[in-house]
């Protein structure tokens, strides 16, 4: 199985002028976030929109992730639904297409007690022979999950189950869910890697930044494992002001990568797939001041 760790940013789904998917960018901005020092790419999830695809054009982006990635860096897709047969299904069909590993959210639609909370994840898990990383996002899924839950997954899977924590108080969460597993969890930073350090301490072996904070977090992480903890706070520090200005919202996040990335020149356009709820004009100025300031060029 694939052991995932590092930064692992999350894609954009680059979209032209008439709402059609560019692969061409899409494969441009693969090239970029290995050659800024990805160990991995994400793709279809919430940050790459991949809920507003629709499942013809999941299957499509998977499949141009995987074969453009050609085994350069694992690459993990978002695979759940809101029911157990939407979920196995799209799980099947992302390994078909090449994933090395699928992040699954909870169903949200309506709320599920422990039990099927359980019973959804081990239908995933047994349905393919890849890991599973549970995303806990429970600011935007509203479905509180926690370490013992994780744990017990765990231990009835026989996939290798990891975490992306993304709720609060996240580094709590990380250090029991490594406990709770006796060790053997693997737990990811998400919600932008504002936590890195933190989750870094308390044992996460990596994150999942948007794709224009590639370059910091790959820093950060390379830092962190010579030993160097000053010089990953630094990194941290130096980008911390945009990065917690850009996590204001989903849409925030995902506005200021594809305009970041388009300035770049890295993808064709910025446009964010509707609905959406779009930056005012100062809010626009903002970012633009942000990115001319170069804050998350890649650092050796």
């Amino acid at each position: 199985m694939t052991e995932l760790s590092g930064c692992i940013p999350i894609l954009c789904t680059p979209f032209d002028a008439h709402d059609a998917i560019d692969f061409e960018s899409l494969r441009a901005q693969i090239d970029w976030v290995i050659a800024e020092g990805a160990a991995g790419v994400a793709t279809l999830a919430l940050a790459s929109e991949g809920y507003k695809l629709t499942e013809a054009e999941r299957d499509a982006v998977s499949l141009a992730v995987a074969e453009h990635v050609a085994g350069r860096v694992p690459v993990v897709v978002s695979a759940d639904g809101a029911g157990n047969a939407v979920a196995v299904d799209r799980a099947k069909r992302a390994v078909a297409s090449g994933a090395d590993a699928l992040m699954v959210l909870p169903p949200y639609l309506v709320k599920p007690s422990p039990a099927s909370l359980r019973a959804y994840y081990l239908a995933i898990a047994n349905a393919v022979p890849v890991p599973i990383m549970i995303q806990d996002a429970p600011q935007l899924t509203g479905v509180a999950m926690g370490p013992a839950l994780w744990a017990e997954i765990g231990r009835a899977a026989e996939n290798e189950i990891s975490i992306k924590a993304e709720g609060t108080p996240q580094g709590a969460t990380i250090s029991a869910a490594i406990e709770q597993s006796g060790g053997t969890m693997r737990v990811f930073c998400g919600w932008g890697g504002l936590g890195i350090l933190d989750a870094l301490e308390r044992g996460a072996v990596g994150s999942m930044p948007a794709a224009n904070f590639t370059g910091v977090f790959a820093g950060i992480h390379a830092a962190w494992d010579a030993g160097n903890r000053e010089r990953a706070r630094a990194l941290l520090e130096s980008a911390l002001p945009y990065s917690v200005w850009a996590m204001q919202s989903l849409d925030h996040s995902v506005t200021t990568a594809k305009r970041e990335l388009r300035q770049r020149g890295i993808i064709a356009n910025d446009r964010v797939r509707q609905p959406a709820t779009e930056l005012d004009a100062i809010g626009m100025a903002q970012l633009d001041e942000w990115i001319g300031r170069g804050l998350t060029s890649r650092v050796d």
